[in-house]
């Protein structure tokens, strides 16, 4: 039976983008700038370094969807709550009339409002990049001379409330940051000084982009510890304080909500958190070490996999595309050492998820994604880290973890082999 979508949920999607199009910017802009009387909350979409792919899979979500949360149908409540001033993939303002609303936001007109990364962000040359690296990242120009990605961010964060990064490249680094070039490749083209960028957070690629956040299987800085104005954000990533409430000047939260993309119904789920942390209405999430919210990231992909009584029977796949309901593990599936529920929940409505569709996990939410986790097609542990390495990266015990589920899950797929009459190979 194929899938079916009631009309209802049709009219929703095809209607999402075309709403957020249609509004006039100019007026929800002005609309917002009294947000301070009304206590609602803005949030400023900030993208760097992106596909838009989670701007894609935001608009997909529907527990809830982007039109019950911009309408007030939602748990939200009320029209208005919430206001989306600025949005680069889905905002009809081009050019300087854009940047006037980021302006806006950096004088204090849209406060308070919380602050969405998307894509990562290169250091740039003010704060110790390359010569030219301002120009891997940039949007729009004043007297002149282009504004880095880093430069608007870091303009942002002084009055932000709270920072939601959305997907692994905001989070993490993800693809961007993937180390393809090594320090001989930037020597050869005179760039004689890579070592000391890597040590201010630059990455092995291309543009050196970063997440927010640390990247502890790659050795990333994220911007949290690069720039000053990231100060009060640092201290909470660090445990060193409990924001009670919004508006504190040396602690605020920052969240990360990871994924390639991250899932929509995450994402919203997660922003809904934020906004109702700011309003005095919920407490923050509580967060795992790689900060993402526990109530969604805390299980691994492997505890909620639909695949797991084949694994416990050791009865796994030969080859990546076997057409069975066999464990995937044996053909790559990085579900052991992942934190995420959508081969469970599904993708939308119940629907897709890595390993209910035939596909590996690919360890998309975790930091060092994708070098630390490739080949994708490897069984752990993975070419990319060896136990001894996890050992370093992840601590003993978690390293011991794995290797013994890699034995146990061995011993059992053999035994099983054996109690079937199949030679062990």
């Amino acid at each position: 039976m194929g899938f079916k979508l009631s009309r209802r949920d049709f009219l929703k999607v095809a209607s999402a983008t075309s709403i957020l199009s249609m509004l006039d910017w100019s007026r929800v802009v002005k609309a917002a700038v009294e947000t301070v009387q009304k206590g609602e909350i803005n949030i400023v979409w900030f993208e760097a370094q992106d596909c838009a792919g989670n701007t894609t899979a935001l608009i997909q979500a529907t527990e809830p969807d982007v039109i019950d949360v911009l309408g007030g149908r939602s748990f939200l409540a009320g029209p208005g709550t919430v206001k989306l001033p600025f949005h680069e993939t889905v905002m009809p303002e081009w050019g300087e009339s854009a940047l006037d609303i980021l302006r806006s936001a950096i004088e204090g007109k849209l406060d308070p409002y919380v602050l969405v990364l998307e894509g990562s962000i290169p250091i740039d040359e003010a704060r110790g990049g390359p010569p030219g690296s301002d120009l891997f990242c940039y949007i729009g120009e004043e007297n002149g001379k282009v504004i880095s990605c880093l430069e608007w961010f870091r303009r942002l964060l002084k009055r932000a409330v709270a920072v939601v990064t959305m997907g692994n490249c905001a989070s993490y680094g993800g693809v961007v940051a993937n180390n393809i070039i090594d320090v001989d490749f930037f020597k050869k083209y005179g760039y004689t000084e890579f070592e000391q960028w890597s040590g201010k957070g630059w990455s092995a690629s291309p543009t050196g982009g970063v997440g927010f956040f640390d990247d502890p299987l790659r050795g990333h800085k994220g911007i949290v510890r690069l720039i000053p104005e990231a100060e009060p954000f640092r201290r909470f990533v660090d445990g060193e304080c409990k924001p009670e409430k919004p508006g504190l000047p040396n602690c605020r939260p920052a969240v990360a909500v990871p994924g390639c993309p991250a899932n929509g119904n995450a994402q919203l789920r997660v922003l809904a958190n934020l906004v109702l942390w700011a309003k005095g209405l919920l407490p923050l999430p509580e967060l795992d070490e790689y900060w993402r919210p526990k109530y969604i990231f805390g299980p691994t992909v492997h505890e909620q996999c639909p695949r797991a009584a084949w694994y416990a029977e050791g009865d796994f796949r030969k080859y990546a595309g076997e057409p069975t309901a066999k464990c995937l593990y044996a053909v790559g599936c990085k579900g052991p050492r992942s934190h995420c529920p959508w081969n469970k929940v599904g993708w939308v409505n119940g629907v897709g998820g890595p390993t209910r569709t035939g596909g590996v996990c690919i360890a998309c939410t975790m930091p060092g994604f994708t070098d630390s986790w490739e080949p994708f097609y490897e069984k752990l542990p993975y070419v990319g880290a060896s136990i001894q390495e996890l050992k370093r990266y992840v601590g003993a015990g978690a390293a011991a973890l794995v290797a013994a589920g890699v034995v146990a899950g061995a011993l059992t797929y053999k035994k099983t082999r054996k109690s079937k009459g199949e030679s062990s190979g």
